[in-house]
């Protein structure tokens, strides 16, 4: 560009600067232009202006010959404001314009100013050429005091007739604001119009500049000011005026400001302007193409001049509108420019080279070469200017806007960033420019750090890139890593991992980054985990490789496996079915690699890691391990191999027959894919997480067809994997059932099959071997898991109605076994249980037996073993849970498991015997148990109100509200006479449990770090209303004793604030969720109580204190309760 034009826009950007407030980053100084300044002389206002009409002009008075001398130098402005034409896009249709309007106004004329006419349009003609200082001279006097000027009535009325209507209001000169008529700028209606030729419609502007280049900018500003959503425009004068851009975007700005707008074209959600955004990128692309195809680009240096000058200063503008809308038009122009620039370069290519083709010509043509020396040195005039104009633009523009307060803008300048480096990298694909896309790297925006990432993906895929990215990978890959494994924005994450694919697959990764990387398979959210599976597959898919290569020759390998291998990394493709025993199968290349790549991460290093320990808390109570879960996300996502084959893998014996040597390929093979038991271990679990994966239900899926036929393939699939597995799983029980943990995943495996296929394959005694190993497994192991794992058994067996009738005496005989062994345990201490002190090995045994005796009790009934004795002298297991749970005086942490199972293994007893009263329609089946229900009620009550711990109390709270609802459906479904029986709770004791409550609730919202509003925790008076003495010799010190309690939930709570802040990261998040959970279930509770009338229902309006701040699943909870609170508040009216 000319020096002209970058010292005239600088010196804008550099005045319009100072009306920003929004660049307070601490970044590098933006490096000052090299271009020359040019001095312009001032203009000698005696000799532009009459001595008597500057006078004239300084007290406000203009006489009618400088009124039309204005007119003459605008007429031609004003004979062209209309709309422009609406051609549909693809449809080409000419018309002249301008004859058509001056036609319309001779008929429109004033008679008083015929005489005129010919001195107006010569004096308007004369000035189409210019927009020098020096037609200041027929512009309307600017005060020279800078005092507004004053105008008589008269005189407003005549000079208005003459002004150019826009439509909207106007900024005039002396800064007043003004109404003008109802015509709209024609280029904002042609861009808000989706049928327009845009294409059209810039062309048409660019021939209006060439024949009035003041009127065609003033409406190029307007248009501006109107996609910001002002209604003011600029005239003639300030277009003229370039030194007073800044005054008059502040003029504007102020009456903008005032009216306080947020909503315009850019942002609006307006249907009309849905598109609009997209329609002026597209306007002002065939702006410059149609510039840059007529000439009118490069050969007039002030087409882009003032355009700059004007879109410069509203971007610096503290007004957000104004500053996004001159940004996107700054941006669109400039990618426009990059785009034309590659263009001009595409043809220097094609020039040059027939240049340097006629040169090596052995007889070239002088004349042709001279043509085509001129072509290039055409070609490079243009691209000269072009890159000052996009040196300007970025300068002015980008360097400000990039940092801008508004996320948008920064997102915006980020994305046409990337376009640039991709159109034109000859300029743009520098370290000065590629520097910018790493600080935005840590913006604190998600949006903008998404789209810089999306930006560098498509370098970094694209090789002719790839060289210059080297020192900006060596840079910024730390805080990519970091950006996956710790950025709050999961998309955010996500597409940094694609990005770390693409920089894996040049070969500028390091390894540790790669191990990073592969461990994201462990993380907590599972779009991350499958995002990861493809960084993770091709990681495994070398190592494979490497694997094999190290064995010996390819050729060897195959012909040993007895396969076909096209190339090495072949061999991580799956094998579909099954194979001899003794065969090794390409597959468990593939398999052992995860292994030992899973095997060596840790997860306590890894971003968002899942615990490992507790993970049973994330997945509903179900154990699961980082190894399934990992496993699921990488069989949902590519092929790997099918769950017979990891079966395979595991029966597997890998020991060396006699034949083999160490130098073999046999010896090598079986060596490289034997596992460990720790190996096997991850392998089972692999084996649940690719069963997971199969019998992943369809998603939800609006085409109920699809779904149906989604749903009958995973059928049919599971079917198939039945029936390949069933003559594995004893095999499968036979090998991994001596230890806890492999047993436990053996279990998860009967649990996967269909098991209907047994009685298709008449297998009943098989299926009787298979059960009792699960049996044996269940009665060995002291193991939650295995007990967990048990009861989903039984329940899948159940389920099965071919299956039920063989597992349900074997059920039978195992509530004998468990009730033979439970009164063993505590065998001649039945008559002092309460105060008896137990060993660490008795209590343990009580723990495990109890435990057990409430998992089975929880799917079947057995009321009936609880309450059977051998022999009269013997006493009932029931009773002996009764006299344990009086050991609630002096509660001991370590009995506070063996508790809780005894007080659940009482409610599903209370609960199998209201089903069979039910069932029977008998209230003497009722009877029968009542004075032991009051028992088991008046033991739930005392641990409610005592000093137990929580635990245990909350554990009582839910027994007491589910008996509760058992003793409801007797009484008021069933309408039978149960002597009385009274199933509302007592109000202390509906004290003592919303005391619980709250202590529940605060406990999650410590935890959580949730501020609770008033009226979340109970009161003073509440709690000591709810903190209930046992006997008269208590009562008679009630405040001690409340005292105590109250000391002792304090202790309590700082215990707890003690543990939280020792906890690792992963903990606390357990924790909370751990929290959350109890919260929800014994609220839950009390919602079911309130509903049915067992509690009362004013409890209703404190369970809905602060449900929203307490999360989704809490307002989930309690939403049924706001249907009671109307009815209450309605019944009150």
């Amino acid at each position: 560009m000319p020096a002209r034009t970058l010292t005239r826009s600088h010196q804008r950007a550099q005045s319009s600067s100072k009306m920003s407030s929004q660049d307070s980053r601490d970044l590098p100084p933006v490096p000052p232009m090299t271009a020359a300044r040019l001095i312009v002389k001032p203009i000698d206002s005696d000799e532009e202006i009459g001595e008597e009409e500057e006078l004239m002009s300084v007290a406000g008075i203009i006489d009618k010959a400088s009124q039309k001398r204005h007119r003459n130098a605008t007429a031609v402005f004003t004979s062209d404001s209309r709309r422009y034409p609406k051609r549909k896009r693809g449809v080409s249709t000419r018309s002249d314009l301008y004859e058509e309007q001056e036609a319309a106004e001779e008929q429109t004329s004033d008679p008083d100013d015929e005489d005129m006419e010919d001195v107006a349009e010569e004096a308007a003609l004369s000035d189409t050429s210019s927009t020098s200082p020096v037609t200041s001279a027929r512009r309307l006097p600017r005060p020279l005091n800078g005092a507004p000027a004053i105008l008589k009535p008269s005189d407003k009325a005549a000079t208005t007739k003459n002004k150019v209507s826009s439509g909207r209001k106007r900024v005039g000169v002396s800064g007043g604001v003004q109404e003008n008529g109802d015509d709209v700028n024609p280029l904002f209606e042609a861009v808000k119009d989706a049928g327009t030729a845009l294409e059209e419609t810039a062309a048409d502007w660019i021939q209006n500049y060439e024949k009035n280049k003041v009127q065609a900018m003033m409406e190029m500003v307007n248009f501006i000011l109107q996609c910001c959503g002002c209604d003011s425009s600029v005239t003639a004068y300030d277009i003229e005026d370039q030194d007073s851009v800044t005054q008059t975007l502040a003029q504007i700005q102020d009456v903008f400001g005032k009216k306080k707008i947020s909503d315009y074209p850019l942002v609006s959600k307006r249907l009309e302007f849905k598109k609009f955004r997209s329609h002026l990128v597209d306007f002002f692309a065939a702006f410059i193409d149609k510039g840059a195809e007529r000439e009118t680009l490069y050969e007039d240096d002030s087409l882009m001049e003032s355009i700059q000058i004007w879109i410069t200063a509203m971007s610096s503008s503290t007004l957000r509108p104004f500053r996004y809308t001159a940004t996107t038009v700054g941006l669109s122009i400039l990618t426009a420019l990059c785009n034309a620039a590659a263009d001009i370069a595409k043809a220097t290519g094609r020039s040059t080279k027939l240049l340097e083709k006629e040169k090596s010509k052995p007889r070239p043509a002088v004349a042709k070469i001279q043509k085509l020396q001129a072509t290039v040195d055409h070609y490079a005039q243009k691209t000269e200017t072009l890159e000052n104009l996009i040196s300007d633009l970025f300068d002015t523009i980008f360097v400000h806007r990039y940092r801008d307060i508004d996320a948008k803008i920064r997102t915006d300048c980020i994305r046409e960033l990337g376009k640039w480096m991709q159109t034109l990298p000859d300029v743009f694909f520098e370290g000065a420019y590629l520097r910018y896309m790493g600080w935005i790297l840590s913006d604190a925006n998600g949006s903008t750090r998404h789209e810089v990432v999306k930006g560098l993906t498509k370098l970094y895929k694209d090789n002719y890139f790839i060289g210059g990215l080297r020192q900006f990978t060596e840079r910024f890959t730390s805080r990519l890593v970091e950006m996956a494994t710790h950025d709050v924005d999961h998309s955010v994450r996500i597409a940094v991992i694609d990005l770390l694919d693409a920089i894996r697959a040049v070969g500028f990764l390091e390894q540790e980054d790669i191990d990073t990387v592969c461990g994201l398979v462990f993380d907590t959210n599972p779009r991350v985990r499958k995002a990861v599976v493809g960084f993770f597959m091709a990681n495994i898919k070398e190592i494979v490789v490497e694997k094999l290569t190290n064995i010996g020759d390819v050729e060897d390998i195959r012909e040993y496996l007895s396969g076909e291998v096209a190339d090495e990394s072949d061999v991580t493709s799956a094998e579909e079915g099954g194979r001899d025993e003794n065969l090794v199968s390409r597959s468990w290349f593939t398999l052992k690699s995860i292994i030992e790549i899973l095997e060596s991460y840790n997860p306590q290093t890894l971003g968002n890691p899942i615990h490992l320990s507790k993970l049973e808390l994330l997945i509903g109570g179900r154990t699961e391990s980082r190894f399934s879960i990992a496993a699921e996300a990488l069989w949902n996502v590519t092929q790997l191999p099918s769950w017979i084959e990891i079966v395979n893998y595991a029966l597997f014996d890998p020991s060396v027959s006699v034949n083999d040597n160490e130098d073999s390929i046999g010896y090598k093979i079986k060596k490289e894919i034997a596992l460990t038991a720790q190996q096997e271990q991850i392998l089972l679990e692999i084996g649940i997480g690719a069963a997971d994966a199969a019998d992943r239900p369809p998603e939800n899926l609006a085409d109920k067809r699809v779904k149906r036929a989604r749903g009958n393939e995973r059928e049919e699939r599971i079917k198939e994997i039945s029936e390949d597995l069933i003559p594995l799983l004893p095999r499968l029980f036979k090998k991994f059932s001596s230890d806890p943990e492999t047993a436990c995943n053996v279990i998860r495996y009967h649990n996967f099959i269909n098991l209907d296929v047994y009685q298709q394959l008449r297998q009943t005694v098989a299926y009787q071997d298979v059960f009792d190993a699960i049996c044996k497994i269940f009665m060995s192991f002291d193991n939650s898991s295995i007990v967990r794992e048990f009861s989903q058994a039984v329940l899948h067996a159940q389920s099965c109605a071919y299956v039920s009738e063989i597992v349900e005496p074997r059920i039978r005989d195992l509530q004998d076994d468990l009730s033979t062994t439970f009164r063993a345990t505590v065998k001649g201490l039945e008559n002092d249980l309460a105060s008896t002190v137990f060993s660490k090995d008795v209590l343990a045994a009580i723990t495990t037996v109890l435990t057990k005796l409430m998992h089975v009790s929880s799917i079947t009934d057995t009321s009936e073993a609880l309450d059977y004795t051998r022999r009269d002298t013997e006493i009932p297991n029931l009773r002996i849970i009764l006299a344990l749970l009086d050991r609630i005086a002096s509660p001991d942490d370590d009995e506070v498991d063996a508790l809780c199972a005894g007080v659940s293994t009482l409610r599903f007893y209370v609960m199998w015997r209201v089903k069979r009263a039910i069932d029977l329609k008998s209230t003497a089946a009722f009877n029968d148990f009542r004075i032991t229900l009051d028992e088991i009620m008046e033991r739930f009550e005392r641990i409610i109100l005592s000093r137990a711990h929580l635990s245990l109390r909350h554990t009582a709270i839910c027994a007491t509200i589910d008996s509760m609802v058992s003793l409801n459906v007797l009484v008021k479904r069933e309408n039978l006479d149960l002597m009385g029986i009274d199933v509302v709770i007592a109000p202390k004791l509906q004290k003592a449990i919303m005391h619980i409550f709250s202590r529940e609730q605060k406990a999650y919202a410590k935890s959580a770090k949730i501020k609770l509003s008033s009226g979340g925790s109970m009161s003073a008076t509440a709690v000591d209303e709810a903190a209930v003495v046992e006997n008269a010799d208590e009562e008679s010190n009630q405040s001690s004793d409340l005292e105590a309690l109250s000391k002792e939930d304090e202790e309590e709570e700082d215990s707890a604030e003690v543990e939280d802040d020792n906890e690792a990261v992963t903990d606390e998040a357990v924790q909370n969720i751990e929290t959350e959970i109890r919260l929800c279930e014994v609220t839950g509770k009390i919602v079911i109580g309130v509903l049915i009338g067992s509690m009362d229902q004013k409890w209703a309006k404190r369970l809905l204190q602060n449900s929203k701040a307490l999360g989704a699943g809490y307002d989930r909870v309690v939403n049924e309760l706001r249907t009671v609170v109307v009815a209450t508040e309605m019944q009150k009216i």
